[in-house]
């Protein structure tokens, strides 16, 4: 005989099971939560009140499935919602943010979506989870962030100014002494100090207009034993005498496409970090090697490898996560600006490849840049500089077209130095003007960025169109995009700062060019 169901005792069960979910709906409505259960046979969802009012209804909705969810997402988010569901089916989970526009006023409120997959024999048949309102913590994140940007451009002005001021000294310093020194080889070291400032001041700026995305790359064949070989004598001169630098290359290394200055001064600052990592002096390794048929995370092909590794402090995992943030460094201030890592991180990227980093304390940190390889060759010969004359190949009339005087006075004698006659005017207008009156002019020199409603790039355009054979060299300090606009219409652009010796080879450069453009015509 089977035994008789104590109906006492499933009324305490069910009693107390109700008192359960009660407390469950309590304890969701203190926490601002609904709950929510997706069919996936049917697409229908159960939900409670609390998720309905998040979607600004005030009572609950006869009737809601995931395409109403959708519908209510905002477009944009729209895709990142349908695929993490449909990414549940799969994972068991659900996890994801994004922005609800409600239904009362049309407000726009951050949501977060959180659940777990049930199956049958596999086959995924439900999912059950809860919704929560985040747009507070969204807008304290954001404050957070806008914080950390803003210590970030502390970090970076601080930095910066420290090592601005530096520079000015060395020149504001070496001008005021040159002036007093006759000895001709005191005078000499003066002038390299200055000329020393004035390049360390470049490579500064070149770091920062990266980040604007205002600096060009301008990738060619690259051997890079040659290249860092050639580097040996810059290397030694940042490194302290007990930081040794050693150097190790494949053989049959294959040649890299790069932009060569760039390369150089990443090389630089990562050995002056490696420098810095080693208070007590260490060891500085530099070697390169091929990667044939390369496939890590966004890396596919033929890729050149090249290692700078130390022998100093090292980094935690809590520093290293934020080794390629721009202007994060350990530094105090004035001790760097905190872009080299994020430098060769924008600059490898930028190029093709990529870069990883692998740091322990107390046994050093190993940088690798990952460079794509090419099948071009190497240009092989001197620098432009030991091929350079000490004056012009022929003289000319240069018409110099620069709104700021001080800079003005010092291009003017720039290119007297090289052999060539000065005409100074401050406008494009001016310029015109200039050439209007059929004044001798050999070639144009203008700034891109002046006064008045015609810029440098228009300047030429406008001078091709009534003087064709006229040679026209601009120079920047930055505006890329005017640049490459200019570069688009094969129109020469020095960058600033320039050498006298870069000077000279550019003015000659356009005049053979424009001899050229008559011949062909």
């Amino acid at each position: 005989m089977g035994r008789r169901p104590d109906r006492n005792r499933d009324r305490a069960m069910t009693s107390e099971a109700l008192s359960t979910t009660e407390l469950l709906q309590v304890a969701l409505d203190a926490a601002g939560m609904g709950s929510w259960e997706l069919y996936l046979s049917t697409g229908a969802m159960h939900r409670t009140l609390r998720h309905d009012q998040m979607f600004g209804y005030e009572e609950m909705q006869p009737f809601w499935d995931l395409e109403m969810t959708i519908d209510h997402i905002v477009e944009e988010d729209q895709p990142l919602v349908r695929r993490a569901f449909s990414e549940a089916m799969v994972d068991g989970s659900i996890d994801v943010e994004a922005r609800v526009r409600r239904s009362a006023g049309g407000e726009t409120r951050w949501v977060h979506l959180s659940g777990r997959t049930f199956y049958i024999d596999g086959t995924a048949m439900r999912i059950v989870g809860l919704i929560a309102d985040v747009t507070h913590r969204r807008a304290v994140e954001e404050r957070l962030r806008l914080a950390q940007k803003i210590e970030a451009l502390g970090q970076l002005t601080g930095g910066v100014a420290h090592d601005f001021n530096n520079l000015l000294q060395v020149i504001s310093g070496g001008l005021q002494v040159v002036a007093r020194q006759s000895d001709p080889q005191r005078r000499e070291r003066i002038f390299a100090s200055m000329r020393q400032a004035v390049d360390r001041g470049a490579s500064l700026c070149r770091q920062l207009l990266a980040f604007s995305r205002r600096q060009s790359l301008k990738p060619e064949a690259v051997n890079l034993k040659r290249l860092i070989g050639e580097m040996g004598e810059l290397l030694n001169r940042g490194l302290r005498s007990d930081v040794q630098i050693q150097t190790a290359f494949a053989d049959e290394l294959w040649p890299a496409e790069v932009d060569p200055g760039e390369l150089e001064l990443v090389i630089l600052n990562l050995a002056l970090n490696a420098r810095d990592a080693m208070p007590n002096g260490g060891r500085i390794e530099v070697s390169a090697r091929n990667c044939p048929a390369l496939a890590d995370h966004d890396l596919g092909g033929d890729f050149v490898r090249l290692d700078i590794a130390d022998s100093g402090v090292g980094m935690s995992p809590e520093i290293l996560v934020h080794a390629f943030e721009p202007f994060f460094t350990t530094k105090e201030v004035g001790g760097g600006s905190g872009l080299g890592l994020a430098h060769a991180h924008g600059f490898a990227k930028a190029s093709g490849g990529a870069v990883r980093i692998a740091s322990t304390p107390g046994r050093g940190t190993l940088v690798s840049l990952f460079l794509p390889r090419t099948l071009k060759m190497p240009t092989v010969g001197p620098h432009l500089m030991s091929l350079a004359s000490d004056h012009a190949v022929s003289a000319g009339q240069v018409l110099v077209v620069e709104d700021d005087d001080e800079v003005a006075a010092l291009t003017v004698e720039m290119i007297n130095q090289l052999g060539y006659d000065t005409t100074r005017v401050a406008s494009a207008e001016a310029a015109l003007g200039a050439l209007a009156d059929r004044r001798s002019v050999d070639i144009v020199f203008s700034d891109i960025m002046m006064p008045g409603r015609m810029n440098g790039v228009e300047l030429a355009q406008e001078i091709r169109r009534r003087r064709p054979d006229m040679p026209v060299l601009l120079t920047s300090g930055y505006a890329e995009g005017v640049r490459r606009n200019a570069a688009a219409q094969q129109i020469k652009i020095i960058p600033k700062p320039y050498r006298i010796d870069e000077l000279r080879d550019a003015l000659a450069a356009v005049r053979q060019d424009a001899r050229e453009s008559v011949r062909e015509h």
